[in-house]
């Protein structure tokens, strides 16, 4: 990539010149993956040399050779690399989301269910990211309930509304919430947020909550803030304070102003742009939404994050 878009938001005419063929994506992905260094699944060696007749690396050592795609979201992927990096590029650059019916349309492809494979494992990589990285200070967080589909029981089961819904997932939502002195305006919230996180959780339950808590936050340098639940009282056993609240329904955007605000506007994106998710795939979707909002200040491009974190050897 051109030294003059490493630290800039592309467009598509810029990608198309930094991008003109697949051979140009093939160096791409080439250096990213030398950067990162390059490791002999069979002997540990990282010494390889480069043979570009046939795109692959062959290790100094043993000479077992390690192909492009090896290692990354795009093993065992027929996809030309220039449409991983297009597909990649669309998505990261823009705040809503892509159908991958839409995206089967831009990319000109004739099947949609690699398109939809692609689409799911970069999603996958963002969450395996965001996943890195623990939240602190002041969180607000709540439970959410959405309408996915499920294929298996839909014929045979009968749906019951609510928490007891054999169509609503359960998701966990957490959010940095600081208070935010300098914000006077009325219209205006009154608290900062910071990053944000998503779990699909297969029950709300008392231990279930306290284990992501744990895991997803810093618990030294946690404040939780949530409503009275009952699953959520024993929450003071794993972070450093807990602040739980009674909110009527109409006070709920004023006491915890962010989570709801987040969950409102995820709902509205999957409903207006997917209409309908499965519910083993919620997650991956979640997943989209956390990891561009958690960047939504960031200044270098996204894209050239996206392709590092989709290239690592963690996907061994």
């Amino acid at each position: 990539m051109p030294q003059s878009l490493k630290h800039k938001v592309m467009n598509l005419i810029e990608f198309s010149k930094a991008f003109p063929d697949e051979n140009a994506s093939v160096q791409y992905i080439r250096s990213k993956r030398e950067a990162e260094g390059i490791t002999c699944r069979r002997c540990g060696c990282t010494k390889h040399y480069w043979y570009a007749t046939i795109q692959k690396w062959q290790c100094a050592e043993c000479n077992s050779r390690t192909n492009l795609k090896a290692g990354t979201i795009m093993e065992k992927s027929k996809l030309p690399i220039r449409i991983w990096l297009l597909t990649i590029h669309l998505m990261t650059s823009t705040k809503k989301d892509f159908s991958a019916l839409e995206m089967q349309r831009q990319l000109g492809w004739k099947r949609y269910e690699p398109i939809w494979y692609m689409m799911q494992k970069i999603r996958a990589a963002m969450g395996k990211r965001d996943s890195n990285y623990q939240l602190k200070g002041e969180i607000e967080m709540d439970d959410a309930f959405f309408v996915t589909v499920d294929l298996e029981r839909a014929k045979d089961e009968e749906r019951r509304r609510g928490r007891g819904s054999q169509r609503q997932a359960k998701v966990l939502v957490m959010v940095e919430s600081q208070v935010n002195p300098g914000q006077t305006k009325e219209y205006k919230k009154k608290r900062k947020m910071g990053y944000l996180k998503m779990l699909v959780m297969e029950k709300l339950k008392t231990k279930d909550i306290k284990q992501e808590v744990e895991i997803n936050t810093n618990p030294t340098e946690t404040t939780l803030l949530t409503d009275g639940l009952n699953a959520y009282l024993r929450l003071r056993e794993v972070v450093a304070k807990h602040v739980p609240m009674k909110i009527l329904p109409q006070e709920a955007h004023k006491k915890l102003p962010w989570v709801h605000t987040q969950i409102a506007n995820v709902k509205r994106g999957l409903l207006g742009i997917h209409h309908s998710i499965g519910k083993e795939y919620l997650q991956n979707y979640l997943n989209e939404f956390c990891y561009k909002t958690n960047r939504r200040n960031f200044n270098s491009d996204l894209f050239d994050r996206m392709v590092i974190a989709g290239v690592s050897d963690t996907w061994y």
